[in-house]
């Protein structure tokens, strides 16, 4: 191919199929300086891409969806260490970002994120955060702090309320009728749909059920429900519906 040669404004030469190798020339090389930026930063570690917080203690790390609305407050799973057979040795807090601070150390058995029996937590607004430990088959140990200027003015306990309810009707209608059975139950969530705990104005509505076999095994089978609204500002439930289920047997699969 001859290249075909013009001639500038200022009468030097200029070669178009010249300058077209120059042009894809560096075409070529924007794309692969692109692409090499891209590939180096889908190939850093998970733990690189963490370091968004640089004054939280490098033995935590922070629990994504448990910060606040405004950013402010989080709560800090202590990091695993993969090379050891020990358990966390550092406890659950509760904690502003920054400038950081520890708000409230939690009164729960350290554990490291989304390890079972790990604290999780839901806001509402950011003045108050729900905080309960997820377990095998649901939720337990609910408790609501109200933070205010950044400092913890107010801890309600519902769960001992909610255990109440539970407790009398499986040991009255239940344990009575069938005092061999285990003197035990489970509170369950079998159902992503369902809500536990929700906050709605200065309410917490919660949906919260419970059994006594949700391995399925055999034998006889309680459960009950619990529909409830506890109002922050009182400190107590403002409204309770408890739905005993129905005992039953179950047999064991042939």
């Amino acid at each position: 191919m001859r290249a075909s040669i013009t001639v500038t404004s200022r009468g030097e030469p200029f070669t178009i199929a010249g300058n077209m190798r120059v042009l894809l020339t560096s075409i070529a090389v924007a794309v692969a300086f692109t692409t090499l930026i891209r590939a180096q930063e889908e190939s850093a570690s998970p733990a690189e891409k963490a370091k968004t917080y640089p004054e939280v203690p490098k033995q935590y790390e922070v629990g994504e969806d448990t910060i606040s609305p405004d950013g402010r407050f989080a709560i800090l799973y202590p990091v695993r260490d993969e090379d050891s057979n020990e358990g966390p040795s550092f406890p659950n807090v509760l904690v502003r970002l920054k400038p950081y601070e520890v708000i409230k150390e939690l009164d729960v058995d350290p554990a490291w994120k989304e390890m079972r029996g790990s604290p999780a937590a839901k806001w509402g607004g950011n003045q108050f955060v729900a905080i309960w430990r997820q377990m095998k088959w649901g939720n337990v140990d609910l408790v609501v702090y109200e933070l205010v200027n950044d400092k913890i003015k107010r801890e309600e306990k519902i769960w001992p309320e909610v255990v109440k309810y539970f407790d009398r009707d499986f040991h009255q209608r239940f344990l009575k009728k069938y005092p061999k059975e285990f003197d035990s139950y489970t509170f369950v969530a079998d159902n992503s749909d369902v809500k536990s705990f929700e906050f709605k104005d200065h309410k917490l509505l919660l949906n919260i059920s419970a059994e006594n076999k949700p391995n399925l095994a055999p034998g006889p089978v309680w459960s009950a429900e619990l529909y409830a609204v506890w109002d922050l500002d009182k400190a107590k439930f403002d409204k309770v519906d408890f739905k005993p289920g129905e005992i039953s047997i179950r047999k064991p699969e042939e």
